[in-house]
């Protein structure tokens, strides 16, 4: 089956060698990988506020409350197509995955921080919630420790452990 979009997340327009494939398990078919204005401007405020304030711990929820409303997390895969691992880097705490608000900032992140060069198509994964939180959270196994958001634009970061308290209700047990 064609995916619709490109790996960068752009729409597949039909006149391009980048186009890929879509496993089963890839869950943008038909999406678009960037969610409303609102939203994205919603988070860089919500960033702001936790900067403003470090140890204001509600500013802290409410940012990731906003970040698991999200209908999909997008990860830069760093695996190959038959076995997607996501970007993760070494910080303070110990291993962070990336994970993105939208296509478009996975990418630019990809570019910032030298995953490929200027000129190449970045693997993008969209993975739906709350099966990303699930996702996520099986990669504590591996060494991972959190998550950090939207890395380097905003950067706020969440404890491993924390995520599942992110599930929405219906889908807590």
């Amino acid at each position: 089956m064609k995916n619709p979009f490109r790996r960068d997340g752009s729409p597949n327009d039909g006149n391009s060698n980048d186009e890929q494939t879509d496993a089963p398990e890839q869950p943008n078919q038909g999406r678009t990988l960037e969610p409303a204005p609102e939203v994205l401007a919603e988070l860089d405020a919500l960033n702001e506020a936790c900067r403003a304030a470090p140890d204001d711990i509600d500013a802290q929820i409410r940012l990731w409350r906003a970040v698991a409303a999200l209908d999909r997390w997008v990860f830069v895969n760093r695996g190959p197509e038959d076995n997607p691992r996501p970007y993760a880097l070494a910080a303070q705490p110990g291993n962070l995955i990336g994970i993105y608000s939208s296509g478009t900032r996975a990418q630019e992140a990809a570019y910032a921080n030298g995953l490929v060069p200027p000129d190449a198509t970045v693997s993008l994964l969209a993975v739906p919630m709350p099966a990303a939180i699930d996702w996520v959270l099986s990669f504590g196994e591996h060494g991972v420790v959190g998550v950090t958001i939207d890395y380097p634009r905003l950067g706020a970061w969440c404890p491993l452990q924390n995520l599942a308290g992110l599930r929405p209700a219906n889908d807590q047990g």
